[in-house]
């Protein structure tokens, strides 16, 4: 296929490690039947299912934009060390799971906490890799100017949400008025009815996907409707941050309400006489 071959044109160690990715994600799926064991209130599989699919779409994406830049021995390093890097993280997430350990804000022993400053300072150079890319596409002059500009935008807002991760490292969790393992949506287990820092932390890592393939589709030569577009998705995750820091899950309860008049909420149809 056309795709694929762009992909593994673009970084064959990239287009390798996304596919060992799906590969473990079938495996814990099919281990996740057999296993019961729980925790925090779901599968211990879950997590690094999770991890599977965003790593490895993640890195088809990377190999994807890799393959437009000349500069072959910069791509390769940025390649190199975003496999490196996310293969330390999964065989982390992945082993701890194994162990029924949480992998994240786990300081509950030595061991424990250093592997998580293991995992944030993977993710640091990760993010770091992903701003060197996006410097070198700022030279990309042969690309279509709103594709460009959407593939450089995604790359800035996940380099936001990226860092964001650190505000929920800062306070060993991710769930705002309550502990984490609260009651949760489908799979994504976002909290219904704290707030979760997990959201945006979602929107704004997979901007990195959405914002170019907006501009692939609607508008890859022009650079306003791209601009609006990235505009609107930042300005729509940040409300989601803004709404998990303030506490609200993502099940509004009447808390959030209050003290608002809300006309056509009180509005009675008067009776005829």
């Amino acid at each position: 296929m056309k795709i694929t071959r762009k992909i593994y044109q673009g970084s064959p160690l990239l287009t390798w490690f996304g596919l060992a990715n799906f590969m473990v994600f079938l495996v814990l799926l099919v281990l996740s039947f057999f296993d019961e064991r729980t925790l925090l209130g779901i599968n211990i599989w879950i997590k690094p299912i999770k991890f599977c699919i965003s790593i490895a779409v993640f890195s088809w994406t990377m190999a994807w934009f890799l393959g437009y830049l000349p500069q072959r021995r910069q791509t390769k390093h940025i390649a190199f060390w975003i496999a490196l890097m996310l293969f330390v993280e999964q065989v982390i997430i992945i082993g701890q799971a194994a162990r029924g350990e949480i992998s994240h804000f786990n300081t509950s022993t030595p061991f424990n906490a250093a592997l998580f400053n293991i995992m944030g300072l993977a993710i640091l150079i990760n993010t770091i890799m992903v701003f060197w890319a996006y410097r070198l596409f700022g030279k990309a002059a042969h690309l279509a100017k709103g594709y460009r500009r959407g593939i450089r935008l995604g790359m800035l807002i996940f380099i936001v949400a990226s860092l964001e991760g650190y505000v929920m490292a800062a306070q060993l969790g991710h769930t705002v008025g309550a502990s984490d393992g609260q009651e949760g949506i489908f799979f994504l287990n976002w909290a219904k009815q704290y707030g979760d820092l997990r959201i945006f932390h979602f929107l704004g890592l997979h901007a990195i996907q959405i914002i170019p393939l907006f501009a692939w589709f609607i508008s890859p030569h022009r650079t306003l409707a791209v601009n609006l577009f990235a505009f609107f998705y930042f300005i729509f995750s940040l409300g989601t941050l803004w709404n998990a820091l303030l506490g609200h899950g993502i099940y509004f309860n009447d808390s959030l309400f209050s003290g608002v008049d809300w006309p056509l909420i009180n509005f009675e149809i008067p009776r005829l006489s």
